[in-house]
């Protein structure tokens, strides 16, 4: 049980939950996919993988081999410091080059801005309490989903040009694994119920601020 904890804790990581809502953005919201030339839309793919994933995640693995923070799980309030500034300002970079073309999907705008305040709202909170970053991610990636189907889909994430899958079944998956992530960090005694609780209320938070900054 412990090792699926642990896999579950990874595959969710939060890390992961920005790439995943902008993924889900494109997925389900591909009429709003139009670039005024191939380069911007080069542009726009380069900038999510690198800002979003890669450089955030290159920044972790440093301190982790600098010695700055013991694990990619960050256990201590400590460790979270660095990570969450240096992750934060690839986010504050990537929404400003979102911001500024205006080709990119509003959608794709929202995310980006939720999961930056929300990161940012974690990271003055850590001063106070060691919130569940999982719990973070989690709230942002289930509300967005929600969001991003009610607002501006059709109803359908298009996997290929004759699959579909309604965003029902999307919102139930995230939901789902969300709970299963959540309970594990309860199992592995990383996170009591009300880390858990505050930690997803910071990302749904995020999310609705930015929804309504951006529309």
């Amino acid at each position: 049980m412990r090792g699926i904890a642990h896999f579950l804790s990874i595959i969710l990581h939060p890390i992961f939950i920005l790439p995943m809502l902008i993924g889900f953005t494109f997925l389900t919201c591909r009429h709003l996919f139009i670039f005024s030339s191939l380069e911007g839309s080069v542009t726009f793919t380069v900038y999510t993988i690198v800002s979003a994933l890669i450089l955030p995640l290159v920044g972790m693995i440093m301190l982790k081999g600098l010695g700055f923070i013991s694990s990619l799980e960050m256990p201590t309030k400590q460790e979270r410091i660095a990570p969450l500034l240096i992750t934060g300002l690839f986010y504050i970079w990537l929404f400003y080059n979102y911001y500024k073309n205006g080709d990119v999907p509003t959608p794709v705008k929202v995310v980006t801005l939720g999961s930056t305040l929300s990161l940012f709202m974690a990271f003055f909170l850590n001063n106070f309490s060691k919130l569940s970053l999982h719990g973070v991610g989690i709230g942002g990636l289930v509300v967005g989903v929600i969001l991003i189907g009610l607002k501006w889909s059709f109803g359908y994430v298009w996997l290929t040009a004759n699959l579909q899958v309604h965003n029902i079944i999307c919102v139930s998956v995230a939901v789902l694994l969300g709970g299963a992530v959540l309970s594990s960090r309860v199992y592995l005694g990383s996170h009591n119920l009300q880390q858990i609780y505050h930690g997803v209320l910071v990302g749904v938070m995020g999310q609705i601020l930015a929804l309504n900054i951006l529309t």
